[in-house]
This record gives C-alpha cells, sequence and structure tokens, in this order.
C-alpha cells in the first residue's frame, strides 16, 4: 500500500477514534446539551459518508460509536446504532448519487440529518420509557452543526494536501479522476 492511500485512510481513522474521547470531555456548551458533542460524530459520519464513502468502514463506524458509548457513559449500544445507522442513511442513496450535483447531496445531507436526528430523539425516548423533550435533540443538532466546519475541514485536508494531488484514494462521489 503506498504512502498516499495509508494516510488517506489513517487520518479519517484517527479523527472517527477521536472524536468520542472529545464528546467525553466536560465542555461548557452555551446551549447546555449533553448530545452537542456525540451528535458531532453523528454528523461527521453523514458527511464524510455521502462525500468520501471509501473513507468509512463499517466497523470503524462501529468501534467509533462504541468509543462514543464508553466514553459519554452512555447505554451500551445508543451512539453505536446510531453510528450505523447515520452510516446507512449515506450508504443507501451512494448509488444514486453518482456523478451527481454538490446540490443533490446537500438535500440527501439534510434529509438524512432530520432522519438521524428523529432517530436519535426516538432512541432517547424508548431507553428512557417517557416522551422526551425533542428541544433537548434540536439544541444538540444545532450545536454540533456549528461545530461540524472542524471534522469536514480535516476530511477535505485529506482529500486536498495530504494525498497526492495526482491521485485520490477515495475520490468523491460526482467527480472523475
Amino acid at each position: 500500500m503506498s504512502n498516499y492511500r495509508l494516510t488517506a485512510l489513517l487520518v479519517p481513522a484517527a479523527l472517527l477514534l477521536v472524536l468520542p474521547a472529545f464528546a467525553a470531555y466536560p465542555w461548557q456548551i452555551p446551549l447546555g446539551s449533553s448530545l452537542a458533542l456525540p451528535f458531532l460524530l453523528l454528523l461527521t459520519i453523514l458527511f464524510a459518508g455521502l462525500r468520501y464513502p471509501a473513507l468509512l468502514p463499517s466497523p470503524l463506524v462501529f468501534l467509533s460509536g462504541l468509543l462514543c458509548d464508553l466514553f459519554t457513559r452512555s447505554p451500551l449500544g445508543f451512539w453505536t446504532f446510531l453510528a450505523l445507522f447515520a452510516l446507512l442513511c449515506t450508504r443507501i442513496p451512494a448509488p444514486f448519487l453518482h456523478n451527481r450535483s454538490a446540490w443533490l447531496r446537500t438535500v440527501v445531507f439534510a434529509f438524512s440529518l432530520v432522519i438521524v436526528t428523529m432517530a436519535t430523539w426516538a432512541l432517547a425516548s424508548l431507553y428512557q420509557l417517557e416522551w422526551q423533550e425533542p428541544r433537548t435533540t434540536i439544541d444538540g443538532l444545532v450545536a454540533a452543526l456549528f461545530l461540524l466546519p472542524v471534522p469536514a475541514l480535516l476530511f477535505i485536508g485529506v482529500e486536498k494536501g495530504l494525498i497526492l494531488k495526482k491521485r485520490r484514494a477515495a475520490p468523491r462521489i460526482g467527480r472523475a479522476g
């Protein structure tokens, strides 16, 4: 395996394994939501899954969700299920997005975001065995959306800077070459 391929696979793997530890740190989130940083993991999976599907193998996403469960002291399987569900939300439309515009990928991202947010709220309500206030989930989503540019720029940096410019390990959907 050549160096550019190894770098292209290690940087996203490291990012997905660091995000759960980042989510466990007791940051002072302005909105006060404990869901914001674990939600960032889900948004990163959605973003990278739609833009760079070859860089997110299912075992890596599973391990990242499991670490998020362990680090945030959530019920075992909560964030793991949601991480794999977010990956599924990107894998289903992936064949239809081949050679399509960025606008369509943005629409699919927004639709997937709504589905994953509803699944997070429903799973939290099911776990608590009572109707949860949707405001907490929405606050977590909004706070995570403000943080999404950081991992997104890291993924784009992998594409632009760390990989040899002539070849790409995992080309984006919709681009030739």
